[in-house]
């Protein structure tokens, strides 16, 4: 497993991980017309692009091949963690997040905050993070549940 900062030729990859992730891996959690509506974004590869340049990316591949991606956007902010379905459940998620976090504590941020959809917020779990609320986002207007979730990444409780 090779871990390497994005590039801006990688979004369009990056944004078909996205979408794979959400339609094969969060299908078990929400229902069609939710996938649906968060499996479009990103709709402007453009700005999807520029916005993977803010913060810190950190892209997986494997053989070459790029499998997943996470983001600190801002840098105590899990902006965006998604692994292509078939390379789900390897490790690669645990490795970009290890990579996010250590950066983090590395710019002295006593803390990390993520929303996580209800697939994910079992890995935010593992990971050390406790939820702090549910909440109901609407996206064209389908409304879907996330968590906002948070984790104290130094040896202070703050």
């Amino acid at each position: 497993m090779l871990l390497r900062e994005y590039q801006l030729q990688d979004a369009e990859t990056l944004a078909a991980i996205y979408r794979d992730a959400v339609i094969g891996i969060g299908s078990s959690a929400y229902d069609a017309k939710q996938i649906e509506v968060w499996s479009s974004y990103p709709e402007d590869i453009e700005e999807f692009r520029q916005l993977l340049s803010k913060g810190l990316t950190i892209v997986a591949q494997h053989d070459r091949q790029l499998v997943a991606f996470g983001q600190l956007n801002p840098l105590d902010h899990i902006a965006f963690l998604y692994t292509a379905s078939h390379f789900s459940r390897f490790g690669y998620a645990t490795k970009i997040y290890q990579r996010l976090e250590a950066q983090a504590i590395k710019q002295g941020l006593k803390h990390l905050h993520t929303e996580a959809s209800r697939i994910s917020k079992h890995f935010f779990l593992k990971m050390g993070f406790y939820i702090i609320e549910a909440e109901i986002v609407e996206r064209k207007g389908v409304k879907i549940e996330r968590f906002k979730m948070k984790k104290n990444i130094n040896n202070e409780f703050t």
